[in-house]
């Protein structure tokens, strides 16, 4: 045997390991959620607001009108930061229904009792035209949210969208990694790239497609897919015949008896 075959064996072995450190790197990189650094921004605050309830009406100098839901008794300067924060994005031409078809979602006592003891606060952001962009101007938003209601806990932040809205969150959970620890998208069409999927498999997914809703499904079928695989406790749910639609608290993942709610609190747990 030549001195080339004796070592060969040796090499192989040392150009295996080096491939699973170097994969056991790339998983504990996606894996690690960096603290995030929020700086306050004065656009980004509101410079007018109207109370109803729970519920406020909210523009900022940036342009972004809001409504934001923030249980009673907990909107205090001084609060603990305890209670998650749902944001909810609507689909294009959706801003007039969005706070009651997408925010009556969490902000209702079922969910509210499913998310927390104390409940969630649930913001349910407008675009600036008929569908959303400038994903680093609305993760500024959400930050200066945080900073502006003290009983919201940065660390559970969950994104939820429908439609354009949802393809929205796709891009602003892989733009920003750290600012939601769940996100939630019913009938995207967004397309990743490979980079895109490394940086979200730090957050947790729920994806849901029907098969019959013409050119959202082929689009996003992929991303959908390969995000249930790479991100921890992810799950994709495929409808035959479903349409165009936004995920409901009580939707299943056939995985037993568990519902989106009730993923969404664990994913969301302190």
């Amino acid at each position: 045997m030549d001195k080339k075959a004796k070592t060969r064996p040796f090499r192989v072995s040392v150009a295996l390991g080096a491939c699973a450190l170097v994969a056991l790197a790339c998983y504990g990189a996606a894996r690690f959620r960096p603290v995030r650094k929020a700086e306050f921004d004065a656009a980004f605050r509101p410079d007018k607001k109207v109370g109803s309830g729970e519920w406020s009406w909210c523009v900022t100098p940036a342009g972004i009108t809001y409504n934001l839901f923030i249980p009673e008794g907990l909107d205090a300067d001084g609060a603990v930061p305890t209670i998650p924060l749902v944001v909810c994005f609507h689909g294009s031409t959706g801003k007039a229904t969005s706070k009651d078809q997408l925010g009556r979602l969490f902000a209702n006592a079922k969910s509210q009792a499913a998310l927390d003891p104390k409940g969630a606060a649930v913001l349910v952001p407008h675009s600036r035209v008929e569908y959303f962009s400038d994903p680093d101007g609305y993760a500024r938003l959400i930050d200066n949210i945080i900073m502006e209601h003290p009983c919201i806990d940065p660390r559970r932040v969950a994104l939820y969208g429908f439609s354009q809205g949802a393809a929205f969150v796709h891009e602003l959970a892989m733009r920003h990694p750290s600012l939601a620890r769940a996100a939630t998208t019913g009938s995207s069409y967004y397309a990743a790239t490979p980079m895109e999927l490394f940086r979200a498999s730090r957050v947790r997914f729920w994806s849901a497609l029907s098969k019959n809703d013409q050119g959202i499904y082929e689009q996003g079928v992929a991303t959908a897919r390969a995000l249930g695989l790479v991100c921890p406790d992810s799950r994709y749910v495929e409808y035959e015949r479903r349409g165009h639609f936004f995920v409901e608290p009580g939707d299943t993942s056939g995985r037993g008896d568990e519902t989106y709610i009730h993923w969404l609190a664990e994913a969301l747990r302190p």
